[in-house]
């Protein structure tokens, strides 16, 4: 099925100057930032020397640069509406219980990747995508689009090693909060029932807002592993199909924007391009410097907002697999959130390519000061490369597409 012949354009020793020049000499990548910029200039013109005539699309956008401004304003409202149905009157409850149940709703969006309705009146930056289209030795049949994002976040309290395991109860809590609070105030009644309870859930939710806030204020991280590793996989992936093009399959290169905010740059990617590319596989390569390697079965942070990889396109991993198991790749349950949600939200063909931890299966140094060049395993970042170039092979060489299972 795929060709034992893996093009020298992959090779560790390439990717990982790659990634020394994005994490070090470009350095740490604030989404919506002049470096995150630069990060993308440096993209166009290593496309331009591995080969001038390809079509480069650059996709300017406006983006927030921080998950405060969609959690922060929910958990504040969740907690001035949960303390205003300890009122005693039975329709400041009904108001209350109300809000605070559209509001989890609304909490459960945010963990989904959707914009929620104040966001664009909040501080916006410039950033921008640079797309890269492939295209096959013959006519196109099919196309498959790899993204990666340009951007690194920073340090997180919540992401630290001993405590990252419980962001699915503390961060990701707040549609709970919202939900109980609500349902309570709801069924309280003129005798006040659960006040204490309903108090405290109110007040909690006011300090989850300060915990988000104060998340967002650590440094920024070089982002070595996340993710200048998956910028290097794709780059290094244009210079063999460079050397070796598909016969009738289109690569689409997606070096995206404002990942680690709001994946911002994927939205606008899947709406521009949604419509037109819906039957290619999609696949987001993200956090592949070092541990190892699989494909998400399962996405997110929050309990109530968990999404998970098209079948079609978990199938091509699984063959992947199956064609490569010299590359340990597997499928997984990941605890993170990224821009497979973005993607999965207008139903396209999506699945996330990262790497864990053996011991602890979390992705290494997520959004920590560790993310460094330092924390690169170089077998890691070329065994990912080896598995995005088998993933072309795997899809222009089968019979049909979707793949037969």
């Amino acid at each position: 099925m795929t060709d034992p012949n893996i093009p020298k354009e992959l090779d560790a020793d390439r990717l990982l100057e790659i990634i020394r020049h994005i994490s070090v000499v470009i350095g740490p990548r604030h989404p919506a930032s002049a470096a995150e910029r630069e990060a993308a200039a440096y993209v166009h013109d290593m496309i331009g020397d591995i080969n001038g005539k390809w079509d480069v699309i650059n996709q300017p956008f406006r983006s927030v640069d921080g998950l405060r401004y969609r959690i922060a304003p929910l958990a504040v409202l969740t907690g001035i509406s949960l303390l205003f149905g300890l009122r005693k009157n039975r329709e400041s409850q009904l108001f209350s219980g109300l809000v605070s149940i559209g509001l989890s709703i609304l909490s459960r969006d945010a963990f989904l990747g959707r914009q929620p309705i104040w966001e664009p009146w909040m501080p916006h930056g410039e950033a921008e995508n640079v797309i890269v289209r492939i295209p096959p030795r013959s006519t196109t049949r099919r196309r498959v689009v790899f993204l990666a994002h340009l951007d690194s976040g920073v340090h997180r309290l919540t992401t630290h090693p001993r405590v990252v395991a419980h962001l699915p109860r503390t961060m990701g809590g707040t549609t709970l909060m919202a939900l109980v609070g609500g349902v309570l105030t709801l069924l309280s009644g003129r005798k006040q029932r659960w006040g204490w309870l309903r108090g405290l859930i109110g007040v909690a939710a006011l300090g989850g807002a300060v915990a988000v806030l104060a998340d967002e204020t650590g440094p920024d991280i070089a982002g070595a592993n996340g993710n200048a590793s998956g910028v290097a996989a794709l780059l290094g992936l244009a210079g063999a199909l460079a050397r070796y093009p598909l016969k009738s399959t289109e690569v689409i290169l997606a070096f995206t924007g404002a990942a680690t905010a709001t994946a911002t740059g994927a939205d606008m990617l899947a709406t521009e391009y949604g419509d037109d590319w819906s039957n290619a596989l999609w696949v987001v390569v993200n956090n592949v410097g070092t541990g190892e390697l699989c494909w998400g079965t399962r996405h997110g942070v929050s309990p109530y907002a968990y999404y998970h990889p098209h079948p079609d396109a978990a199938h091509v991993m699984e063959r992947v697999a199956q064609a490569r198991p010299d590359l340990g790749l597997m499928g997984k349950r990941v605890l993170c959130m990224d821009e497979v949600t973005n993607l999965r939200d207008r139903d396209l063909r999506a699945v996330g390519l990262t790497a864990y931890d053996r011991v602890t299966g979390l992705i290494p140094h997520w959004r920590q000061n560790s993310d460094t060049i330092h924390a690169i395993t170089p077998e890691t970042v070329e065994r990912a490369a080896h598995a995005i170039w088998t993933v072309t092979q795997v899809v222009d060489q089968a019979e049909t597409w979707p793949l037969e299972r």
